[in-house]
């Protein structure tokens, strides 16, 4: 499935003059894993030798590509339905028109699976990133395709691609071995001040031993670190390239403005659909949107409206709603779900669904109506991915890699789809917005956002391809947590002791009104995905992470959610009214925390008198006795609070409060000991100090 040796050999081999089975035979023999290393360039050299007498001293080339500013495009509109069909179109171009231009260079007729995108030489295309081999002849001239496809078909969405030629030894130890080989990396390893210089591109600690050094440099030395050079060049071109003229439409003072975008002229109405009270004056961009994402959707509606009105046809190779069946390689989000649950019958949701006709969501208010009119956004993204891949010695392994961590993640997100959800009447309470590469945006009821979140991001971590492709082991490894949570009372499903996690995913989840801008709803998830990568990079042991907010009210963040936190919860002070963000562990053992006190029935009065407590004497002049005085005072009032409650919430309290959430370090204050913690805070390092109770009061009716 993965044996690149025949596309490889093709793009060497374009005007049929070379032994193509000799070349194909010489491919595979390279890439081969039990291959020995080259442990000098002279062996390098008489390599490079026998591989240039297959190849003719020719050269292959790599074409990497994708959409750019793809929030600009898909986000743009205010509505569902146009922010579906922008995602879905983004995708069709990438996963199909894209790979059907290698087919017609290699004179195959394309059909979406992995063996045809093997044959064609198509490594990834999926994520919105495409990275493809190519004849050197012909390498420009796709990447240029590329960059029109996504204009042709969007109008507006940009666009970029780059390629560079390589030798076929490059092609397996990187970018120019011959100049730059092991004997070379040593000599500067041991020059101080070069070993400086090198240190971070081969991911070292100036420290390490030169036995660790030269391990890292022949991790580095592979077909990766060629996929590293050519992403540097899209990233840079990005930048300095000027946006396409194309994308842009002119608003003159007589032209009907977008009822979409509210920035182009409007040229076609569109008729009145589903539920919807009037037609809409939309602009070309924006009625494509329309008209794929109702194509997606399968909704029960013409498409005359459009062909009619522009010259401009659907991709015959998007079906339309009634032959939808009959495309077995294209299906929406919608589709994969059904699908799914065909498969998954035993699943809370298809049990619930059973028997009755159930369509995706008009809006986001149908989303809302699950949930008490509130919704969740999530939006997730892999950690270390990058250095993960640089491991990737050869297109194979990369190939690979990329289909079982695409695959891992959907598996990962339909699977807690279909145990927290259930049908709202006809409608499926969620929207997929995008699962590409190792990232996801999904819309869900808000109750159960975060058991979503953690669902994904326990199953991802866990799954047994997922531990086997990064940490190399057959089985999972058990580990010892180590993190702020010390309870038992989480759901028994998730055994986060059982495996070490490798890769992981880091969630930001944002709840808010179903009328919030979902534009103001993907920046806020945006920025606490940040904030839980932060967190991932600092403690990379502990897995994924998270980090969430509930939003009340849209003027409640005015600036950016670190202003917010730091005016309101003295978020970067040494005393830190919230622990966010979290493990996956830990956010499993706040649910649980949360959910427990629910059922002990611990009045909301004493819940809000408590936080009022935890923000008293915030401003005094001294900081160093507000610290103290607040967690004395605090402590104090919780201790009284917590003794004067019935037996059953004092006993709930305690066991899921002060005895679950502890922290590793001892409290001194003056020449008093107060053990390993001074509920409800946690003591941290350097002095500082934190607590779950805002957290909790936020999330505790948002919660199923």
């Amino acid at each position: 499935m993965y044996d690149f040796a025949p596309a490889i050999a093709a793009c060497f081999d374009h005007d049929n003059s070379l032994d193509r089975l000799a070349l194909e035979d010489a491919i595979r023999h390279l890439f081969a894993h039990d291959q020995p290393l080259p442990i000098s360039k002279e062996a390098l050299a008489q390599l490079h030798a026998q591989l240039e007498h297959h190849t003719g001293k020719r050269k292959i080339a790599l074409v990497y590509g994708g959409a750019t500013k793809i929030k600009d495009y898909v986000f743009e509109a205010p509505k569902l339905p146009e922010i579906r069909g922008a995602s879905a179109l983004l995708d069709w171009v990438n996963e199909h028109e894209l790979p059907a231009l290698w087919g017609a260079s290699l004179g195959h007729d394309f059909a979406q699976n992995r063996a045809e995108l093997t044959r064609c030489g198509i490594i990834y295309a999926s994520g919105g990133n495409f990275l493809a081999l190519a004849s050197v002849d012909s390498a420009q001239l796709l990447a240029r395709k590329i960059e029109h496809a996504y204009t042709d078909w969007t109008l507006t969405a940009n666009s970029v691609a780059v390629s560079a030629n390589f030798s076929l030894l490059e092609l397996r130890y990187g970018r120019n071995p011959l100049g730059y080989w092991i004997e070379d990396f040593l000599e500067d390893w041991r020059d101080q001040d070069r070993r400086e210089v090198i240190s971070s591109y081969y991911a070292l600690d100036s420290r390490d031993t030169l036995e660790v050094a030269q391990g890292s440099f022949f991790a580095r030395k592979n077909f990766s670190e060629l996929v590293g050079l050519l992403a540097g060049k899209f990233y840079r071109q990005r930048e300095e390239r000027p946006l396409d003229p194309r994308s842009f439409y002119p608003l003159q003072p007589w032209d009907v403005r977008c009822q979409s975008s509210g920035t182009r002229p409007a040229v076609v109405k569109t008729p009145i659909i589903g539920d919807e009270l009037e037609s809409r004056e939309m602009s070309e961009a924006s009625a494509r949107k329309r008209l794929v994402g109702q194509i997606f959707k399968k909704s029960a509606v013409r498409v005359d409206w459009f062909c009619n009105a522009l010259e401009w046809n659907k991709p015959a190779s998007i079906p339309s709603w009634r032959t939808w069946s009959e495309q077995p390689n294209l299906k929406s989000w919608e589709q994969q779900w059904e699908d799914y649950l065909e498969q998954h019958q035993e699943s809370n949701y298809a049990r619930a669904a059973a028997g009755r006709h159930v369509h995706s969501a008009r809006d986001v208010h149908e989303i809302g109506a699950a949930s008490g009119r509130y919704i969740g956004m999530i939006y997730a993204d892999g950690n270390r991915m990058g250095r993960f891949f640089s491991s990737c010695s050869t297109p194979e392994m990369y190939a690979q890699a990329s289909q079982i961590i695409a695959d891992a993640l959907e598996q990962a997100v339909f699977a807690a789809l279909a145990t927290y959800l259930e049908p709202t009447g006809d409608v499926h309470p969620f929207e997929i917005l995008a699962i590409g590469g190792d990232d996801l945006l999904l819309i869900v009821p808000a109750k159960r956002a975060l058991d979503i979140a953690l669902h994904i991001g326990h199953a991802f971590e866990s799954n047994p391809k997922i531990i086997q492709l990064a940490g190399g082991a057959e089985q999972a490894q058990p580990r010892t947590l180590t993190d702020r949570y010390y309870g038992r009372a989480i759901d028994p499903q998730y055994d986060f002791a059982a495996y070490t996690p490798h890769l992981s995913l880091s969630t930001g989840v944002v709840i808010a009104q179903e009328n919030t801008p979902i534009f103001f709803l993907r920046d806020l998830a945006e920025e606490l995905l940040k904030s839980a990568k932060a967190k991932a990079k600092q403690h990379a042991q502990m897995g994924g992470t998270v980090d969430f907010m509930v939003l009340k009210a849209v003027t409640m963040v005015t600036d950016n959610i670190a202003e917010f936190r730091k005016r309101a919860f003295d978020a970067y002070s040494a005393r830190r009214l919230i622990a966010r963000p979290y493990t996956w562990h830990e956010l499993a053992g706040l649910l649980a925390t949360a959910r427990k006190l629910r059922e002990a029935h611990i009045p909301r009065s004493q819940l809000y008198r408590l936080r009022e407590v935890l923000d008293q004497q915030r401003n005094s002049e001294n900081p160093d006795q507000s610290v103290q005085a607040g967690i004395i005072a605090s402590s104090i009032e919780y201790l009284y609070t917590r003794i004067r409650m019935q037996n059953l919430v004092a006993a709930a309290v305690l066991e899921h409060v002060e005895q679950s959430w502890r922290s590793r370090y001892t409290i001194s204050v003056g020449t008093s000991r107060l053990g390993s913690s001074a509920p409800p805070w946690l003591k941290l390092e350097k002095n500082t100090w934190e607590t779950i109770w805002h957290d909790l009061v936020e999330i505790y009716d948002m919660l199923a």
